[in-house]
């Protein structure tokens, strides 16, 4: 027998959660108040209704995409030290790698040195360009 499939959540008639009117915070249907806002949930049917919580469900996926592109564009400083250490350690690898490559005549050395040097500059350079 065939497990029964479960329905999109934009297909169910039962949202499992409602956003507050107030700030669009999404919360449970079971909630009275707002966890975020602290506002009443009682909602009243009609058009007002309908408009007023689009709007706010719009305008707290706005927010969220700001906030998602704020932290794109400037990553934590961690982030680009970790780049930045990475970039280093794989260029400098590679130099040594390839020095140790030239003195024995490998060529297989010497080509998992320029790779290695390869991902170390790009790394460095991903780490310093602009978008």
């Amino acid at each position: 027998m065939d497990k029964p499939k479960k329905e999109p959540t934009l297909l169910k008639p039962n949202q499992d959660s409602k956003l507050c009117l107030n700030c669009g915070f999404p919360n449970r249907n079971t909630d009275a108040q707002c966890m975020y806002c602290q506002t009443s949930l009682v909602e009243d049917d009609g058009l007002f209704n309908w408009l007023r919580q689009t709007y706010y469900v719009l305008r707290w996926r706005w927010q969220l995409k700001q906030k998602r592109d704020t932290l794109e564009s400037n990553p934590p400083l961690y982030r680009s030290f970790g780049f930045f250490v990475v970039g280093v350690i794989l260029s400098g690898m590679g130099v040594f790698v390839f020095t140790s490559a030239i003195s024995q005549n490998s060529f297989s050395s010497g080509l998992i040195a320029l790779v290695l040097v390869g991902y170390g500059f790009v790394t460095l350079k991903t780490l310093f360009s602009n978008k």
